[in-house]
């Protein structure tokens, strides 16, 4: 199964590290391109998703599942989901397909490992950011607006609350995704997220602060689209 969007060179290249370089070698533009058509052909993605209603705190946003209320400390998230209603917590993965290409690469090719390791990361990306525009025609359609999606990990928010991703939306019945006992996810090219849904536009952001810009290293991360 293809993988249904374009995976941009240009994002393979930032996070191979490719800060301020206006022109690749013609060889690791090869391997570049390569990797891109691999994985566009290759890749299997899967989405799972819900809607819940949500209550934002100062420090805090309480997610009212259908048993439990879960509570996610972080004021990252509390000013990422501030004003909303509700949230949509997803899971996506394109596959293993590129973990299989980067142990292949690697038995000859350390240069080549990373670069299927950077594509893989461009395509997931490249992936949510198609699914984020189809879920905000969607919302918008019925008179609601979307934040940019906030991962564990980013900000203050604890990788721990992985698990909850997990139980919640029964991530790995539902689309194959594993979680390591290091909170790790195989397929590795794999991402879980939240997105709040607002009434206000203007309270809903610029689509261009995904990810990054709610993250507080978004201007030292080596890989943040913050960085020139």
């Amino acid at each position: 199964m293809p993988l249904g969007v374009d995976i941009p060179a240009k994002e393979v290249q930032r996070y191979m590290g490719y800060h301020g370089i206006s022109e690749i070698a013609p060889e690791m533009q090869a391997l570049i391109d390569k990797a891109i058509d691999r994985l566009s052909t290759q890749s299997h993605p899967r989405i799972v998703s819900k809607e819940y209603l949500i209550d934002v705190n100062v420090k805090s946003v309480i997610i009212h599942a259908d048993n439990e209320d879960l509570n996610l400390e972080s004021e990252s998230l509390a000013r990422n989901l501030k004003d909303c209603c509700g949230a949509i917590l997803l899971a996506a993965t394109i596959g293993p397909s590129c973990d299989m290409l980067v142990r292949r690469a690697s038995v000859t090719s350390a240069a080549e490992a990373s670069v299927y390791q950077a594509a893989g990361a461009a395509a997931i990306e490249a992936f949510l950011d198609d699914e984020n525009d189809r879920l905000k025609k969607q919302y918008e359609a019925k008179g609601y607006f979307l934040r940019p999606r906030f991962s564990p990990g980013y900000g203050d928010l604890k990788l721990d609350h992985q698990k909850d991703w997990f139980r919640l939306l029964d991530i790995s019945k539902q689309i194959g995704i594993e979680l390591t006992d290091s909170l790790l996810m195989v397929p590795t090219k794999s991402v879980t997220a939240i997105i709040g849904i607002c009434r206000d536009p203007k309270a809903a952001g610029c689509p261009g602060c995904a990810g990054c810009g709610s993250c507080n290293m978004h201007n030292t991360c080596e890989f943040s689209k913050g960085r020139a």
